[in-house]
C-alpha cells in the first residue's frame, strides 16, 4: 500500500506549505462527498505529516523491528480493505510494544471507530488530545468519536478546538457542519459554512465543498429563495473552473435525488437543472433529470386539476393520494385508502364518467397514473364486474382492518346494491352514451 508521502505526491523533505498545497490540490480532485474512501486516505496522510511530532513518529516506523513493522503495515492495509477486526488485532499487538507511539494509537482508535466501538475510541483519543494538545487531527478524531456516541455538544467543542489549530483542514469544517445539522441547528450550520468560506477566500484554498452544503442547508431550513440564489452563485463559480464541473454536477445530482425523495419536487427540479447545465452529456444526470422532470410535470398538472371546476374534485384527491403512497407495495393501509377513493367512483360510476373522460383528454399524464382503473370505469361492459369485484374487496378489507370502517352514528357506510343495468342496452352501431360522437363499438364498447 502507498505510504503517506506517496499519497500526497510529495517527497520526505516537503515543507508545511508544500504539504498544504498538495492536500488542497488532492481535495479538489477527490472531494469527500464524491470520493469518501480516497479522501479519508488523503486526510489521514495530511493530518500525520502536517504535525511535527506525528511526522517524526511516522518516519521512525521504518526503524521498527521487522515483525512490529509488518503488524503496523498489515493493520493499515486491513483497515483500508474494511477488515476492521483483523486491523484491531494487529494494531493492538503493535501498541503492546510501543504503547506511547501516538501514530499507532490513533490508527487503532480509527479502527475502533470503524467498528462502532466509540467507547474505546474515546478512551484512546482523550489520552492523545491530553498528551499532544497542538495536534488538530487527534482533536478531530475525538470529536468524531463523541459525535458517534451522540454527544454533539462535546463534539462541537472539539471541532472548534481543532479548527483553532488548523483552519485549513476541510474535514474539520465538514465535521462541525454535520454536528449542527444532526442537531437541526440550521442557523449555526449556515454560520459555519460562511465562516469556512471566508477563511478559504482569505487563505486561498478551494471552497466549493462548503458551497455545496449551503444549498443543502437552505433546503432543510425551507429557505427556498436563498437556495435558488446560491445555486446560481455556485453554478457561476463552477463555470469559471472547467476542472470542477464534473464534481459539482455529481454533488448536485446526488442532492437532487435526496430532495426528490422527501417530496420537494420543485427544488429537486431546480437542482438537477443546474447539474445538467454543468454536465449535459452525463448519462446518470440525464436519467435523474428525466425522472424528476416527469414527476414535476405531473405535479404541475395536479395543481391545475385541483383548480379545474369542470372535473370532480375527488379525482384530484385520489390522484394526490396515488402520488404519495408509501414505497411498500404490500402496505395494507395504502391499499385500503386507495379502495375508499375507488369505491367512491364505483358507487357513483355514471356521474364520474364525464369527469374521467375530461381527465383523459386534458390531463393525460394524470390519467395514466390510474389508467387501468379509469379504463375499466369508462368501459360499460365492465360495470357488472366492477360492482361484483368491489363488493368482494369491501368484505375483505372490513375483515382485515375493521377500524378503518368504523361508522359515525349518522353514517351508513357503503351500501352496494345488486348490479342493475342503469340504462337500456346500447347497440354496437348506436351513438356512444359517453357523448364522444363516435359509434359505441368504436368508443366505450371496444372489447
Amino acid at each position: 500500500m502507498k505510504g503517506y508521502y506517496s499519497i500526497l505526491n510529495i517527497n520526505k523533505n516537503a515543507t508545511v506549505m508544500e504539504i498544504k498545497k498538495a492536500y488542497f490540490s488532492l481535495v479538489r480532485t477527490f472531494p469527500p462527498d464524491r470520493h469518501p474512501k480516497e479522501f479519508m486516505k488523503i486526510r489521514e496522510a495530511y493530518e500525520v505529516l502536517i504535525d511535527e511530532n506525528t511526522r517524526q513518529q511516522y518516519d521512525m516506523i521504518d526503524s521498527m523491528p521487522d515483525i512490529v513493522k509488518m503488524y503496523f503495515r498489515e493493520g493499515q492495509k486491513s483497515l483500508d480493505q474494511g477488515d476492521v477486526k483483523k486491523a484491531i488485532e494487529l494494531l493492538e499487538k503493535v501498541v503492546k510494544v510501543y504503547p506511547r507511539f501516538s501514530v499507532v494509537n490513533s490508527l487503532l482508535g480509527d479502527a475502533y471507530l470503524e467498528n462502532e466501538n466509540s467507547g474505546k475510541a474515546i478512551g484512546i483519543f482523550e489520552k492523545l488530545v491530553a498528551q499532544e494538545q497542538k495536534n488538530a487531527g487527534f482533536a478531530r478524531r475525538l470529536a468524531q468519536a463523541y459525535a458517534l456516541r451522540g454527544w454533539h455538544k462535546k463534539a462541537v467543542k472539539q471541532f472548534h478546538r481543532a479548527l483553532s489549530l488548523d483552519e485549513d483542514n476541510i474535514s474539520l469544517w465538514l465535521g462541525l457542519l454535520d454536528c449542527y445539522l444532526a442537531a437541526k441547528d440550521f442557523s449555526r450550520a449556515k454560520e459555519t459554512v460562511w465562516e469556512g468560506i471566508e477563511v478559504s477566500n482569505r487563505k486561498g484554498w478551494d471552497n466549493l465543498e462548503l458551497y455545496y452544503h449551503i444549498v443543502q442547508i437552505d433546503i432543510f431550513s425551507n429557505d427556498h429563495l436563498n437556495m435558488k440564489k446560491h445555486l446560481d452563485e455556485m453554478k457561476n463559480k463552477v463555470l469559471e473552473k472547467d476542472e470542477e464541473r464534473a464534481n459539482a454536477a455529481w454533488f448536485l445530482a446526488a442532492l437532487s435525488k435526496m430532495i426528490y425523495s422527501i417530496g420537494l419536487y420543485e427544488e429537486a427540479s431546480a437542482t438537477i437543472e443546474t447539474a445538467y447545465i454543468l454536465e449535459p452529456n452525463d448519462e446518470e444526470i440525464n436519467i435523474i433529470k428525466k425522472e424528476i422532470d416527469s414527476q414535476y410535470t405531473i405535479l404541475a398538472e395536479l395543481k391545475k386539476l385541483e383548480e379545474d371546476p369542470s372535473i370532480d374534485s375527488r379525482l384530484a384527491e385520489m390522484l394526490d393520494c396515488e402520488l404519495n403512497l408509501c414505497d411498500d407495495k404490500d402496505c395494507l393501509d395504502c391499499k385500503v385508502t386507495q379502495f375508499f377513493f375507488e369505491m367512491d367512483v364505483i358507487v357513483e360510476i355514471e356521474s364520474f364518467r364525464k369527469s374521467i373522460l375530461l381527465l383523459k383528454k386534458s390531463y393525460p399524464k394524470l390519467y395514466d397514473l390510474k389508467k387501468e382503473f379509469f379504463d375499466d370505469v369508462l368501459n360499460r361492459k365492465k360495470e357488472e364486474y366492477l360492482f361484483t369485484n368491489y363488493s368482494k374487496k369491501l368484505k375483505k378489507y372490513q375483515k382485515l382492518c375493521p377500524e378503518r370502517f368504523e361508522l359515525e352514528d349518522d353514517d351508513e357506510g357503503y351500501q352496494i346494491q345488486p348490479y342493475r343495468r342503469p340504462e337500456p342496452k346500447v347497440g354496437r352501431n348506436d351513438p356512444c352514451p359517453c357523448g364522444s360522437g363516435k359509434k359505441y363499438k368504436k368508443c366505450c364498447g371496444r372489447s
